[in-house]
């Protein structure tokens, strides 16, 4: 099962050691508590920004990117509101496909990939199949974001993931038909 921790236990990190593109950690927890509280699109806007401007900046990683992750998918898995769920997917599959800041000092927690990269990759496809039920969705956007996280990770030996984007089928929705023959056929090449 992901791990997804609620926002009542944002206390349990010391943000403030911490590291974001713009120094220390500290307002993360404030910006994740501003994310999921969001009721409108402005409020949606600046909390994301307040995300993706400091965990994760321009594909680089940041070490509070991976103590965010299991809050971002709390996020996504408890929203309804489609404009919430596409922000948490954005976020994920930026910090998915991040590479770690060559300045920043990683010391991962204990159990923890020595790589940030990989530390983060884990926590968000520590279960894919979590995601499976977004890509049936009735939202096109929902659908293509949960698609493209899902593509942003190799498939496991087993073929896991070849297996389920085979069983799709994307009925009307030419958008996310595209995409899905798109991310088979780039499976092919791999």
């Amino acid at each position: 099962m992901i791990k997804h921790k609620v926002l009542e236990q944002l206390d349990e990190i010391n943000w403030s050691s911490l590291h974001t593109a713009h120094g220390t950690a500290e307002n993360v927890p404030i910006a994740l508590k501003a994310l999921a509280s969001a009721q409108n699109d402005s409020q949606l806007f600046d909390a994301y920004w307040k995300l993706d401007n400091y965990i994760v900046l321009q594909g680089t990683l940041y070490e509070s990117a991976y103590f965010a992750v299991p809050y971002i998918l709390h996020i996504l898995f408890s929203s309804h509101w489609s404009q919430l769920r596409l922000a948490a997917y954005d976020l994920l599959i930026e910090i998915a496909r991040g590479v770690p800041d060559p300045g920043c000092v990683w010391a991962p927690p204990q159990d923890t990939p020595e790589d940030l990269r990989e530390a983060c990759r884990g926590v968000i496809a520590s279960d894919l199949t979590v995601y499976e039920p977004d890509l049936y969705s009735d939202d096109t956007a929902v659908r293509c974001r949960a698609l493209e996280l899902l593509t942003s990770f190799d498939d496991n030996p087993d073929g896991h993931l070849r297996t389920l984007l085979d069983g799709i089928d994307p009925g009307e929705d030419v958008e996310f038909a595209r995409l899905l023959e798109q991310a088979k056929n780039d499976m092919r090449d791999n």
